[in-house]
């Protein structure tokens, strides 16, 4: 495989770009917001400061605990990966997400790994692995909440569970087909006949072996990792864990802004997770978009309008944009020490 160079990381024009459309959308954002933006001040200059730290950290635990993964999923490949790479590794993930506008993550992980002494296949291929389990626990949780609190769910509500099947069966269908994409014999061998499809010029050719040396690399790390089912455990623990305290989120955003909607920490939770588990099923650009159309209609059926908006702009804010600005510093971070090794 090509070996990585810094051509696959953002150009500042590219990152100019993207800054840019971030700008836009969120202008986008605020001027849908306008006719409650009284509501929305008030309820954001309710917060202390002390409230505001612990919001900002608690969205910060969401990259922090991608990065113990991401170390926990390393380490079965280099077994020297410390912690503190596990955190390099998801900051660049995120702010590669943005400034790539959602095409960037896994590029931009691959190359600090392969920094790191981990060849591109394995890279890719374990980077797509966490995916998987990232994915595979929004499925779980969302599942298991709301089985818990399926009478309550729609004795309170009626548009949002028309739309759960289908999302419910977009996000099983791409988490199941990258399973057996990474552990089916028979799927892997169906990938293949169909890479055996393409054009026979030479540029679908090139592609082709890309792609099929790709699927090789992963086939290789998924049954790698997958043999080791104590660190596959604790693995799906952290994701799992780190969705809880996101979803965590919105309930403090609720309770320090004083709103009185009557949703109790374990409602919050389902919606929450019921929110995060639609998005998958909406199109976005650089991770906006479909988090804000998803929260606006699943809380719009409990939440008065403007407390709606308020939770949402202050989960936006403590989830994405602190987040990103703290990710592009330690994307900065982590390419300087990997370039100074």
């Amino acid at each position: 495989m090509n070996q990585p160079t810094a051509s696959q990381q953002p150009s500042l024009k590219k990152t100019l770009i993207s800054l840019l459309v971030l700008l836009v959308l969120t202008g986008v954002v605020v001027y849908i917001f306008k006719d409650h933006w009284d509501e929305i001040s008030a309820a954001l200059a309710a917060l202390t400061p002390a409230q505001v730290v612990l919001v900002l950290l608690l969205g910060l635990t969401y990259p922090l605990l991608e990065g113990v993964a991401s170390w926990l999923i390393v380490r079965s490949r280099i077994p020297g990966f410390a912690l503190r790479q596990g955190f390099d590794n998801a900051f660049m993930g995120t702010f590669g997400n943005v400034v790539c506008l959602g095409a960037g993550a896994v590029p931009m992980q691959t190359y600090y790994l392969y920094r790191c002494g981990l060849p591109l296949g394995p890279g890719v291929g374990l980077m797509t692995l966490q995916y998987v389990f990232h994915k595979t626990a929004v499925l779980v949780f969302a599942t298991v909440m709301l089985l818990f609190q399926h009478s309550w769910f729609s004795a309170n509500t009626s548009g949002v569970l028309s739309y759960l099947p289908a999302a419910y069966l977009v996000v099983a269908a791409v988490i199941v087909g990258l399973v057996l994409l990474c552990v089916s014999p028979l799927v892997q061998q169906l990938a293949r006949w169909l890479l055996g499809l393409l054009p026979k010029t030479e540029k679908w050719q090139a592609r082709r072996s890309s792609w099929q040396e790709q699927l090789d690399t992963l086939s290789s790390e998924s049954r790698h990792l997958l043999a080791d089912k104590s660190r596959c455990a604790k693995i799906f623990g952290v994701q799992v864990f780190k969705l809880f305290l996101l979803f965590t989120l919105p309930w403090f955003c609720i309770q320090f802004m004083g709103l009185d909607c009557g949703l109790t920490f374990w409602q919050v939770q389902l919606l929450t997770s019921l929110m995060l588990f639609l998005s998958n099923a909406l199109p976005n650009v650089a991770g906006m978009g479909s988090i804000e159309t998803s929260f606006l209609l699943v809380f719009g059926s409990f939440m008065e309008r403007g407390e709606v908006m308020s939770t949402l702009m202050l989960y936006r804010i403590a989830s994405y944009y602190f987040v990103f600005a703290v990710s592009a510093l330690g994307s900065a971070v982590a390419q300087r020490r990997v370039e100074k090794e």
